[in-house]
Protein backbone atom coordinates (compact mmCIF):
# COMPACT_ATOMS: atom_id res chain seq x y z
CA UNK A 1 0.00 0.00 0.00
CA UNK A 2 1.50 3.45 -1.22
CA UNK A 3 1.88 6.05 2.13
CA UNK A 4 -0.22 9.24 2.45
CA UNK A 5 2.18 11.17 3.50
CA UNK A 6 4.92 11.71 1.29
CA UNK A 7 6.61 14.38 3.74
CA UNK A 8 9.38 13.46 5.54
CA UNK A 9 9.86 14.55 8.87
CA UNK A 10 12.33 15.40 11.69
CA UNK A 11 12.96 15.36 15.25
CA UNK A 12 15.42 15.65 18.39
CA UNK A 13 15.45 12.00 19.49
CA UNK A 14 17.31 12.54 21.97
CA UNK A 15 17.62 14.06 25.59
CA UNK A 16 16.66 17.81 26.09
CA UNK A 17 19.22 20.35 24.87
CA UNK A 18 22.25 21.54 25.98
CA UNK A 19 23.77 17.59 26.16
CA UNK A 20 27.17 16.29 25.19
CA UNK A 21 25.62 14.63 22.47
CA UNK A 22 22.73 15.23 20.71
CA UNK A 23 20.60 12.64 17.73
CA UNK A 24 18.26 13.66 15.41
CA UNK A 25 16.02 11.63 13.44
CA UNK A 26 14.67 11.74 10.25
CA UNK A 27 12.35 9.40 8.26
CA UNK A 28 10.67 9.48 5.09
CA UNK A 29 10.51 9.97 1.08
CA UNK A 30 13.46 12.66 1.12
CA UNK A 31 16.22 11.13 3.28
CA UNK A 32 18.41 10.15 0.46
CA UNK A 33 18.42 13.38 -0.84
CA UNK A 34 18.71 14.93 2.62
CA UNK A 35 21.65 12.97 3.78
CA UNK A 36 23.23 13.57 -0.03
CA UNK A 37 22.57 17.39 0.89
CA UNK A 38 23.68 18.01 4.35
CA UNK A 39 26.43 15.09 4.09
CA UNK A 40 28.07 14.79 0.86
CA UNK A 41 26.78 11.60 0.17
CA UNK A 42 24.29 8.34 1.32
CA UNK A 43 26.56 6.50 3.78
CA UNK A 44 26.74 2.53 3.72
CA UNK A 45 23.26 1.57 5.42
CA UNK A 46 23.77 0.36 8.93
CA UNK A 47 27.02 2.00 9.42
CA UNK A 48 27.86 5.60 11.38
CA UNK A 49 30.21 7.42 9.04
CA UNK A 50 32.06 10.32 10.48
CA UNK A 51 31.43 13.48 8.67
CA UNK A 52 30.79 17.28 8.32
CA UNK A 53 27.75 18.08 8.32
CA UNK A 54 27.35 21.06 5.55
CA UNK A 55 24.64 23.78 4.37
CA UNK A 56 25.26 25.43 1.05
CA UNK A 57 28.97 24.36 1.48
CA UNK A 58 28.87 25.71 5.20
CA UNK A 59 30.02 23.38 7.93
CA UNK A 60 27.10 23.26 10.91
CA UNK A 61 28.99 20.66 13.00
CA UNK A 62 31.44 17.46 12.56
CA UNK A 63 29.21 14.23 13.39
CA UNK A 64 28.36 10.64 12.69
CA UNK A 65 25.68 10.01 9.97
CA UNK A 66 23.54 6.71 9.73
CA UNK A 67 21.36 5.19 7.14
CA UNK A 68 18.70 2.86 7.77
CA UNK A 69 17.06 1.87 4.47
CA UNK A 70 13.32 1.29 4.50
CA UNK A 71 11.39 -1.58 4.53
CA UNK A 72 13.93 -2.68 7.06
CA UNK A 73 13.67 0.56 9.44
CA UNK A 74 12.14 1.39 12.24
CA UNK A 75 9.44 2.80 10.65
CA UNK A 76 9.23 0.83 7.42
CA UNK A 77 10.49 3.99 5.52
CA UNK A 78 14.03 5.42 5.09
CA UNK A 79 15.83 6.71 7.89
CA UNK A 80 18.65 9.37 8.98
CA UNK A 81 20.46 9.47 12.03
CA UNK A 82 22.57 12.47 12.67
CA UNK A 83 24.77 12.22 15.49
CA UNK A 84 26.03 15.76 16.75
CA UNK A 85 27.15 18.05 19.23
CA UNK A 86 24.72 18.72 21.78
CA UNK A 87 23.83 23.05 22.16
CA UNK A 88 21.37 24.44 21.11
CA UNK A 89 22.73 26.65 18.59
CA UNK A 90 24.24 23.31 16.75
CA UNK A 91 21.14 21.31 16.96
CA UNK A 92 19.12 24.50 15.98
CA UNK A 93 20.95 25.09 12.77
CA UNK A 94 21.02 21.55 11.97
CA UNK A 95 16.95 21.57 12.33
CA UNK A 96 16.84 24.90 10.43
CA UNK A 97 18.55 23.62 6.95
CA UNK A 98 17.04 20.67 6.66
CA UNK A 99 13.38 21.69 7.20
CA UNK A 100 14.81 24.20 4.01
CA UNK A 101 14.77 21.01 1.94
CA UNK A 102 11.34 21.28 0.06
CA UNK A 103 8.91 18.15 2.01
CA UNK A 104 10.69 17.93 4.92
CA UNK A 105 9.27 19.59 8.06
CA UNK A 106 9.27 18.87 11.73
CA UNK A 107 7.19 16.27 13.63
Amino acid sequence: MEPIFRESIIALSSGRLPSGVAVVRMSGPHVRFALETIVGSVPTPRMATLCTLREAGRPIDSGLAVFFPGPASFTGEDIAEFHLHGGKAVVGALLAALTRISGVRLA
